[in-house]
């Protein structure tokens, strides 16, 4: 909501605007329904998010080399606006990953010329080990359902 609301001060997103001015209720979910309706300001919003996310992702998995990564809460509904711009930074700035993702997720990052770059023009996936990334199947209500099980945990 802050990129949005940014981008509505600068006037650089009309669609935006509009819609902020129209919903009493705008928010994310506002936001998330112009993006996969086309809106180019919207998308922007999301693969600037996606970016943003992976770049966080690539530092933890170098580090923590976990086999499973599961994002959780409100922004897993949005998984199909950011995710494509997410794997993409993971395969640019992870070697572990680029070594270690699924094989339906291994095209690699080309730039202009067709060479691969970042960290997946240096590794091969000889691992049988990989590492995986997905949204968590009960949505926004984890944390929900995580709160309630610690509750009654003897």
């Amino acid at each position: 909501m802050r990129m949005a609301r940014a981008a509505i001060a600068s006037g650089a997103a009309p669609s935006l605007a509009q819609a902020a001015s129209s919903d009493p209720e705008f928010g994310a979910k506002s936001v998330y329904n112009l993006a996969i309706q086309g809106d180019e300001h919207a998308r922007q919003i999301f693969r600037t998010f996606g970016r943003y996310l992976g770049i966080l992702l690539a530092g933890l998995i170098n580090v923590l080399n976990l086999d499973m990564f599961v994002l959780g809460g409100g922004v897993s509904s949005a998984w199909d606006a950011y995710a494509s711009t997410m794997f993409n930074e993971l395969r640019t700035r992870s070697l572990v990953y680029a070594a270690t993702a699924p094989d339906e997720l291994l095209t690699t990052t080309n730039d202009s010329s067709g060479k691969e770059t970042g960290a997946s023009a240096h590794t091969q996936n000889r691992n049988a080990r990989k590492t995986i990334i997905t949204q968590a199947a009960l949505g926004s209500d984890a944390g929900l359902y995580g709160a309630a099980r610690v509750a009654v945990l003897p």
